[in-house]
C-alpha cells in the first residue's frame, strides 16, 4: 500500500490544526515574540504554537515518524524511521503579522526505504489556506484534490496568455540583480506576474490552474514538498532551474502546466546557467 493513502488524512487534519491554531493569533501576536532571523525573514509565536500543535498531533498519531520543521528542525526518533513529516507551520509569516491575507500550513509525507538518501520520496501533501479556508491535498499516484473536488492544472494557454506567479529572493539578496533581469525577461512574454508572499498558495494555485507556472529562487524544503507534490498529482510538472528533480536541495523550483514549464525553464536556465552548489537536505 502506498504510505500516502494510509497517512494523507493526517495530513490535512495537522495542516488544519496548525491554521486554527494560527487563527487565535490575529491581531494578538506579542510584538516582544517577533524575531529576525535574518533582513525579511521572521518568526513569532504564531509560528512556534503553529509548530508545537502539529508536532504534538503527529507524535500522538505517528509516534515513530521522524519530523523536519522550519523552526524546530529535524526531530529524530529512537530508532530510524521510513517516513518523514516535513513542515511549513506558517508560511507567509511576513504577511500574517502585517494583516496581508495570504498565508498558509504546509504538511507533507517524506517515504526514505534508504535512510541513508538525501530526499525520499514525497507521498502525501496537504496545504491549508486559513484566510479563505481552503484544503488542498494529494497522494502520489492519486490525483490532487481542493476541498474534495479534483484538480488539473490550467489549459496549456500560451506564455503570452499565461498568468505567473513568483516571489523575490529575499535569503539571497546578493543575486537580485540577475532575478530582476530574469523577471523583467519573463514579464516581457506573458500576461502577468503576481507576488503573494507565500509559497505554498502560489503552488496550490498553480495546481487548480489559477496560475500558469511559478518559479523562484532560494526556497526551504517546507516551502516546495507539499505543493510540489500537489502540483505533480494534478497534472503539472516541477523542477529545479535546470529541469531536474533537485528542487529540495537547491531550493530552486520551476513549476507549472507542461507547456509552461518547459518554456519557462528554458527562460530561467538561461540567467542561471550554472546549477547553484547548495545543499538544503538536513543531512
Amino acid at each position: 500500500m502506498n504510505p500516502g493513502e494510509e497517512w494523507v488524512e493526517l495530513a490535512i487534519e495537522a495542516a488544519r490544526l496548525g491554521g486554527k491554531t494560527l487563527k487565535g493569533y490575529i491581531g494578538a501576536v506579542d510584538p516582544v515574540s517577533i524575531e529576525a532571523k535574518r533582513l525579511g525573514d521572521w518568526v513569532s509565536s504564531a509560528d512556534l504554537a503553529s509548530e508545537a500543535a502539529i508536532i504534538k498531533l503527529l507524535s500522538r498519531k505517528a509516534p515513530g515518524h521522524e519530523v523536519l520543521s522550519e523552526e524546530a528542525g529535524l526531530v529524530r526518533r529512537d530508532k530510524p524511521s521510513e517516513l518523514r513529516w516535513i513542515i511549513d507551520p506558517l508560511d507567509g509569516t511576513t504577511n500574517f503579522l502585517r494583516g496581508f491575507p495570504i498565508w498558509a500550513v504546509s504538511v507533507a509525507l517524506e517515504h526514505r526505504p534508504e535512510t541513508n538518501v538525501k530526499w525520499g520520496q514525497i507521498v502525501a501533501g496537504a496545504i491549508h489556506i486559513p484566510p479563505t479556508g481552503e484544503t488542498f491535498w494529494a497522494t502520489v499516484g492519486g490525483g490532487a484534490y481542493a476541498d474534495g473536488m479534483k484538480i488539473t492544472v490550467g489549459n496549456g494557454r500560451p506564455l503570452r496568455d499565461s498568468l505567473l506567479a513568483t516571489g523575490f529572493p529575499f535569503r539571497t539578496r546578493d543575486m537580485i540583480d540577475e532575478y530582476i533581469k530574469l523577471f523583467a525577461d519573463v514579464f516581457r512574454r506573458c500576461a502577468g506576474v503576481r507576488r503573494a508572499g507565500a509559497v505554498a498558495v502560489d503552488l496550490c494555485y498553480t495546481a487548480r490552474g489559477i496560475f500558469d507556472g511559478f518559479w523562484e529562487l532560494d526556497l526551504a524544503p517546507w516551502d516546495l514538498a507539499a505543493g510540489a507534490l500537489i502540483i505533480r498529482e494534478a497534472g503539472g510538472m516541477v523542477g529545479d532551474f535546470h529541469g531536474d528533480d533537485d528542487f529540495l536541495t537547491t531550493g530552486d523550483i520551476v513549476a507549472g502546466h507542461p507547456t509552461i514549464y518547459n518554456e519557462l525553464t528554458g527562460i530561467v536556465k538561461g540567467y542561471f546557467p550554472t546549477k547553484r552548489q547548495v545543499d538544503k537536505s538536513p543531512g
